[in-house]
């Protein structure tokens, strides 16, 4: 499957929706690397999403999007072991197992191994997002929205709200022209220490706000395709793997305490990002680092290794003749 997951107002809640890119994410910019390069070229595509090169051989996607052929600066590398689904490690109120897989690839990819960072992100922490998501218009589209409530018991949005055309209307997104490209975007952590289940298991996660900041040129939001895509932070001088996105939603409630917006029969679905609705859900990969780590060594581990075997192959050599 090519998508994220759009989240209602019930986040455990699964509809066909994903992940998204907006601004310069979703026009035709910002599909190099950027002045600061986190490890562009390690985030490559598959099955319509995105994928995540780590190192030595090893991939990471979300499991929704599923194994197969990773594509990285344009070359095939195909799927050499059966993916491995990352768990919850037994938390109380979570899934066994999470919505994320490592597998690996045939040949090593000429690219740098990546760390994962070893904390959750802080509130405001600058993130750095790259994704295969869907392009995204350059121009926004504005809408006046009615909402449509539905008598008890039923919930109050099932897909029932009115959006027409306005160029003064109060609701702005941004729509698609179609296409995907690996983009990347900034954003910032807005809400921490969420477990949202999209549908394929829960995800300690953290998320972003797609809050048309002024100050933020390069503003970035989750949507098709964006599943399995790479977020970075930067520790002092070293780029970190801080998360990976496997929802969005425009909804957010549970994230945000109610203050963002919930939209229904959005036009364009999952290939639109909703001005001051939109947040994205990523992957707290500090929460399952351990696990990754003990499948995938960390940069530099091998080669620390071989050296202390070296050292102590050195110490047990027999002197003389």
């Amino acid at each position: 499957m090519n998508c994220l997951f759009r989240i209602a107002t019930v986040l455990s809640a699964a509809f066909p929706m994903t992940a998204t890119a907006v601004h310069v994410m979703g026009n035709s910019t910002n599909s190099t690397p950027p002045p600061d390069d986190p490890g562009f070229a390690n985030i490559g595509t598959l099955n319509g999403a995105t994928a995540i090169y780590l190192g030595e051989g090893w991939v990471l996607t979300a499991s929704h999007v599923g194994a197969g052929t990773v594509t990285l600066g344009g070359v095939p590398y195909t799927q050499l072991t059966s993916p491995v689904q990352l768990t919850n490690q037994g938390t109380v109120g979570m899934t066994p197992n999470t919505d994320m897989i490592l597998f690996r690839i045939t040949g090593t990819p000429p690219l740098p191994s990546l760390s994962i960072r070893a904390s959750s992100p802080a509130v405001g922490n600058d993130l750095v997002m790259i994704g295969n998501g869907v392009n995204q218009d350059a121009a926004r589209s504005s809408w006046d929205v009615t909402p449509v409530s539905n008598p008890p018991p039923n919930p109050p949005h099932e897909n029932n709200d009115t959006w027409v055309s306005n160029p003064g209307g109060a609701v702005q997104t941004f729509g698609s022209p179609g296409g995907n490209t690996i983009r990347w975007g900034t954003n910032d952590a807005e809400f921490l220490g969420l477990n949202i289940d999209a549908g394929f298991g829960t995800v300690r996660s953290f998320a972003t706000l797609f809050d048309d900041d002024l100050g933020r040129p390069n503003e970035a939001q989750a949507v098709l395709g964006d599943s399995g895509s790479a977020v970075f932070w930067k520790n002092g001088a070293v780029w970190e793997l801080a998360g990976m996105t496997h929802a969005a939603g425009n909804a957010g409630d549970q994230a945000s305490g109610g203050s963002v917006n919930n939209y229904d029969n959005v036009p364009g679905g999952s290939t639109t990002s909703i001005v001051d609705s939109s947040t994205t859900f990523m992957a707290d990969l500090s929460f399952y680092r351990t696990q990754i780590l003990t499948i995938i060594p960390e940069p530099g581990s091998a080669v620390l290794s071989a050296l202390g075997l070296l050292g102590v192959l050195r110490r047990r050599r027999p002197h003389g003749g």
